[in-house]
C-alpha cells in the first residue's frame, strides 16, 4: 500500500524566462547553442543562490526560477539580462541569444516532483508579455518592491493573456527593448481629471421657462472648459432625475467620480441656487453651498453666478483630493488624485509640501510615460522654488525645469499648458524672454483663453515694462476660472501690473490680497514693499520688509534683484524702492 502523496502549499515568486527563437538558434548551430546555453545556466546556477532563489527546473531553452524574496528576483534578474547582454555584444545579431523573463507572486502546492496552480501558470503567461531583453512584472510583485532606489518601472497597463480568464495589470522594469510585445503605454488625458456627472436640478416653483435640465446643460457647458476635470456628456446623464437617483447607479452607468446635483428656488430674476457635490464612491457629500443672484446678468454660462459655481466646484473638488491623497499609498491613490494632490500640495510654498507634491508626480510618471501634464507641473514646480529665491536650489533648480518642460513638449508638442510652462522656465531658469514669448504665443494659438498662458503672458509684459497691456492680460486670466489654491499668482501678477502702469495704489491692493491668500508668496511680498515705498508708506515697506527678512536672509537690493529676469525692465524701478528700506549694512 503506497502512502498518500505529500503536498505543501507556500507562497513564492516565481520567474519563467525563455529564449526567444530558441528553435532558429538551435537549428543554426546546434553544438554552440547548446555550449552557450550550459554556460548561462551554470551562473544563474550561482547567481540565483545569493538572491535566495534556486532553479526549479530547466527546459533546454528556459528556466523556471524560485526565490523566497520580491527584491532577489528583480536581482537576480536584472544579473541574467547583463550577462547575456556583455555575451552578445561579441556576436553578429542572427547569433545573439535574448532572454524574456516574466515573474509573479505565485501561492501553488509542491511535492516532490514539481509544483502546481494556476500562479504558476500566470508566470509563464506573464513572460509572453516580455520582449526580446525584457523583464516584466505582474501588480502583485510590483506591490512587493515597494519604492525600491534605482529602479525603472513601466505601467503596462492591463493585459490580455492567453488562456487566463481575467487581464492582469503588468509592470516592464526598465525601458522597452527593440521588439516590445506592449509598446509603451501613454496614460489616457482623461485619467487625470477626475469625472463629474451633472444631473438635472429640481425645482421648487419654475418659473420664466426655467427648467432644471436647462440648468444642468449650462453648467455642463461651463465646466466642459476646464483642464482640471472631466465631465460626463449630458446625453449620459439624461436618464437620471434631479429625484431618488441612487449615486452608485450613476457611478455605475457612466463612471462618475463625483455627481453635482442641487436644487433651485425663485425666478431668473432672483435665483437660490443649492449645489451639492457627492463622492460617487462613498456617497458622503464632499461639499455643498447656495448661491444667490441673477440668472441672467450675462448669458448663464458667461454670468458671475456660474463662475462662482464652477470656482466652488473646482475648489471642492481639489480639496477633496488633496484630503484623499492624505490618508492613502501613493500607489493606491488614481491617478487624477496624484496630480490635483499635486497643484494643491506644490502652491502653499511650504518646502515639505513641495517635496510631496514633486515625489507624486515622479510616482505619476513612472505609472505611463507619454503625458505632458506631470512633467509640465513638476517644471512648474521648479519655477515656483526658483522664484521663491531662497526656497529652492537654483541650479538644480533650473536645470530640473528645463529638462521637465521639455519632456512634456516631447509627450504633446500641441499642449498649450506644455508650451506655457516651456515659456515659463526659458524665463526664469534660462533667462531668455523672446523664447519665452515665442512659447506663450504659440500656447495661445493653441488655446486663445487659457488662463494660465494668458497670466504668464501678463507677468512677461509687467517686466518688459508694459504696465497697460500687462494689466489687460491679467484681468482676462483672472476671469478664467483660476483654481482658488493658484489665485494668489493672478492676484500677484495683476499688482505687479499695476505698479509698471503707475498704479501704485491698485497695485498695493493687489499685493495685500496676494499675501492674504497666501504669505509664503514671495514675489508679492517684493511687490508689495515697492508699491509701500511709492505710496509713500515707508515705515509700512520697513515691516513688510522685515517679514521678507525672516523668509529670506540677505534680502537687501541686490538679492532682490535676483528673481527678476535679466530682461526685467523694472528692475531699476525695485531697486531703488527696496534700497530705502535696506537695513544698515544690506
Amino acid at each position: 500500500m503506497h502512502d498518500a502523496p505529500r503536498f505543501i502549499r507556500t507562497t513564492k515568486v516565481i520567474a519563467v524566462a525563455d529564449v526567444v527563437e530558441s528553435v532558429r538558434l538551435m537549428e543554426q548551430d546546434e553544438q554552440e547553442f547548446i555550449r552557450r546555453w550550459q554556460s548561462f545556466v551554470g551562473f544563474v546556477q550561482q547567481r540565483v543562490a545569493q538572491d535566495s532563489g534556486r532553479i526549479h527546473k530547466s527546459l533546454g531553452d528556459g528556466l523556471m526560477l524560485e526565490f523566497s524574496d520580491a527584491h532577489g528576483c528583480i536581482r537576480a534578474a536584472l544579473a541574467m539580462r547583463a550577462w547575456l547582454a556583455e555575451t552578445n555584444e561579441r556576436l553578429p545579431p542572427e547569433d545573439q541569444v535574448q532572454l524574456r523573463i516574466g515573474a509573479h507572486v505565485a501561492e501553488f502546492v509542491a511535492d516532490e516532483y514539481d509544483i502546481y496552480g494556476t500562479d504558476v501558470n500566470l508566470a509563464a503567461r506573464i513572460a509572453s508579455l516580455a520582449g526580446p531583453g525584457e523583464i516584466v512584472i505582474s501588480a502583485a510583485l510590483r506591490e512587493h518592491l515597494g519604492a525600491q532606489a534605482g529602479l525603472v518601472l513601466q505601467d503596462l497597463g492591463t493585459c490580455h493573456l492567453k488562456h487566463v480568464k481575467e487581464p492582469v495589470h503588468a509592470f516592464r522594469i526598465g525601458e522597452a527593448g527593440h521588439a516590445p510585445v506592449v509598446p509603451v503605454r501613454r496614460l489616457a488625458t482623461h485619467s487625470l481629471r477626475p469625472t463629474i456627472a451633472v444631473l438635472p436640478f429640481g425645482l421648487e416653483t419654475p418659473t420664466d421657462g426655467l427648467t432644471g435640465e436647462a440648468l444642468a446643460d449650462d453648467i455642463v457647458a461651463a465646466l466642459a472648459a476646464s483642464e482640471y476635470l472631466q465631465v460626463v456628456s449630458r446625453l449620459s446623464t439624461a436618464p437620471f432625475g434631479a429625484e431618488k437617483t441612487g449615486l452608485d447607479e450613476v457611478r455605475r452607468a457612466v463612471g462618475a467620480h463625483f455627481v453635482l446635483a442641487g436644487r433651485a428656488r425663485g425666478g431668473a430674476a432672483n435665483l437660490s441656487l443649492y449645489v451639492e457635490l457627492a463622492d460617487a464612491a462613498s456617497g458622503h457629500v464632499a461639499w455643498a453651498q447656495t448661491f444667490q443672484g441673477p440668472l441672467r446678468d450675462a448669458e448663464f454660462s458667461e454670468g458671475r453666478l456660474m463662475r462662482q459655481v464652477v470656482a466652488a466646484v473646482h475648489a471642492a473638488v481639489l480639496a477633496h483630493e488633496l484630503d484623499r491623497s492624505r490618508y492613502q499609498a501613493l500607489q493606491a491613490l488614481e491617478g487624477h488624485t496624484l496630480l490635483l494632490a499635486s497643484i494643491g500640495l506644490m502652491h502653499r510654498l511650504a518646502a515639505a509640501d513641495m517635496d510631496r507634491a514633486r515625489t507624486m508626480l515622479e510616482h505619476l510618471i513612472e505609472r505611463g510615460r507619454g503625458q505632458p501634464a506631470p512633467h509640465a507641473w513638476l517644471a512648474h514646480l521648479n519655477v515656483l522654488r526658483l522664484r521663491q529665491l531662497g526656497a529652492g536650489r537654483p541650479g538644480i533648480d533650473a536645470d530640473e525645469a528645463l529638462r521637465h518642460a521639455a519632456s512634456a513638449l516631447q509627450c504633446d508638442p500641441g499642449s498649450a499648458w506644455a508650451l506655457a510652462v516651456q515659456g515659463q522656465a526659458w524665463l526664469y531658469a534660462a533667462q531668455d524672454a523672446d523664447a519665452a514669448e515665442e512659447c506663450y504665443a504659440q500656447a495661445l494659438s493653441e488655446r486663445p483663453d487659457d488662463a494660465l498662458t494668458l497670466l504668464l503672458l501678463a507677468e512677461l509684459r509687467a517686466l518688459q515694462g508694459l504696465g497697460q497691456p500687462a494689466r489687460e492680460l491679467a484681468e482676462r486670466a483672472l476671469a478664467g476660472f483660476p483654481l482658488e489654491t493658484m489665485r494668489y499668482l493672478y492676484e500677484g501678477v495683476g499688482a505687479l501690473a499695476a505698479l509698471v502702469a503707475g498704479d501704485t495704489r491698485a497695485a498695493l491692493a493687489g499685493a495685500r490680497r496676494a499675501v492674504e491668500r497666501n504669505p509664503h508668496y514671495l514675489p508679492a511680498l517684493r511687490t508689495l514693499v515697492v508699491a509701500q515705498v511709492l505710496e509713500g508708506r515707508v515705515d509700512e515697506a520697513r515691516r513688510t520688509a522685515r517679514r521678507l527678512a525672516a523668509r529670506q536672509p540677505g534680502w537687501g537690493a541686490r538679492p532682490w534683484l535676483q528673481p527678476l529676469p535679466a530682461c526685467s525692465g523694472v528692475a531699476v524701478l525695485f531697486a531703488e524702492a527696496l534700497q530705502q528700506v535696506s537695513e544698515p549694512g544690506q
